[in-house]
C-alpha cells in the first residue's frame, strides 16, 4: 500500500474516532448533558451558570431547547475528557453548533483553555455581538464583562467610579453585585489554564481574582507573580463559586496596583 493510501485510511480513521452521533437523554445545566449510551458531556468553549446560581435554570432550559431528545454529532478538539472524567465536544444539530448558537443567544459566555480553541475567533465575535445586544443572560448581573469588548458594554454597566470600595474580607456579603475589592495578594497559582489571585492562604475560603488562560495575553507576563504581594483593587461582579466569593478579570483595567 502507498503512502498517500495510508494517509487517507489514517485520516479517516480519525475522524470516525473524533465524530460521535447520540441522542441526548439529559440536560444537566447550560453546558452539561448525558446521552443514551451513558456519557456525560461538556460543552467545549463555553461556560454557563451553575444550576443553582442566578441564570442557571435559564441557561439549562435553552440548552434543553436545542437538543434534548435529539441526535446530536460530537465532535472533538485536543483534550478529550476532563477533570471529572466528562467527554469535552463541541455538539451539532444538524448544522448548528449547538456550543456557538448558546453564546450568540446570550445563555453562555466564551471561555476556552488551550490548547482546546478550534473555535475560538467564531465564537469571540458572537460575544461581543450578544453583550452589544443584551443578549439572553447579559441582561442580568450574570456575566463578567470585558473592558477589552469594542463598543459591546451596554449603557447601564457601572463605571469604576461609581462603584463601591470594600476589604476583601466583605465580598462574601455582596454576590451579583459591581464592586471594588480591596486587598493584598498574599498567595497565587497559575496552573496554565487558571491563574488565581488569592487575598488569603486559604483560598478554598476566601476572596479570590480569577484570569482565565484565553485572556492571558491581555495581562503581564507570569500575572501570578507580577500581582504577588502587593495591595490591589479589583473591579468586577462578585460571584459564589463553591462557596467562596471571586472576581473574574477578562480585562487588566479591572486590576490596579495601589501600593
Amino acid at each position: 500500500m502507498n503512502p498517500r493510501m495510508l494517509l487517507s485510511l489514517f485520516l479517516v480513521s480519525l475522524v470516525v474516532f473524533c465524530v460521535r452521533t447520540e441522542e441526548v437523554t439529559e440536560v444537566i445545566d447550560g453546558d452539561t448533558f448525558r446521552t443514551a449510551t451513558g456519557s456525560s458531556v461538556r460543552l467545549l468553549g463555553i461556560n454557563a451558570p451553575e444550576i443553582n446560581d442566578p441564570g442557571g435554570d435559564i441557561a439549562k432550559h435553552a440548552l434543553a431547547w436545542m437538543i434534548m431528545n435529539k441526535e446530536v454529532r460530537m465532535v472533538t478538539d485536543v483534550t478529550d475528557k476532563d477533570d471529572y472524567g466528562r467527554l469535552l465536544r463541541y455538539v451539532f444539530v444538524g448544522d448548528v453548533n449547538v456550543n456557538a448558537e448558546m453564546v450568540r443567544l446570550g445563555y453562555a459566555e466564551r471561555r476556552f483553555f488551550p490548547p482546546d480553541t478550534l473555535y475560538l475567533e467564531e465564537m469571540r465575535e458572537l460575544e461581543k455581538i450578544a453583550i452589544r445586544n443584551r443578549s439572553g443572560l447579559w441582561a442580568l448581573p450574570v456575566f463578567q464583562f470585558s473592558d477589552t469588548t469594542s463598543g459591546a458594554a451596554p449603557k447601564t454597566m457601572v463605571r469604576s467610579g461609581e462603584l463601591d470600595v470594600i476589604q476583601w474580607q466583605e465580598a462574601d456579603q455582596y454576590y451579583n453585585q459591581n464592586k471594588i475589592v480591596e486587598g493584598k495578594i498574599v498567595a497565587s497559582n497559575n496552573t496554565g489554564k487558571v491563574c488565581f489571585l488569592n487575598f488569603h492562604k486559604d483560598w478554598r475560603r476566601y476572596f479570590t481574582a480569577v484570569i482565565f488562560a484565553s485572556d492571558f495575553d491581555k495581562f503581564p507576563e507570569h500575572p501570578e507573580d507580577y500581582y504577588l504581594n502587593r495591595v490591589v483593587r479589583v473591579r468586577g461582579l462578585v460571584k459564589e463559586y463553591r462557596g467562596k466569593p471571586e472576581i473574574i478579570l477578562k480585562s487588566p483595567n479591572q486590576i490596579e496596583i495601589v501600593e
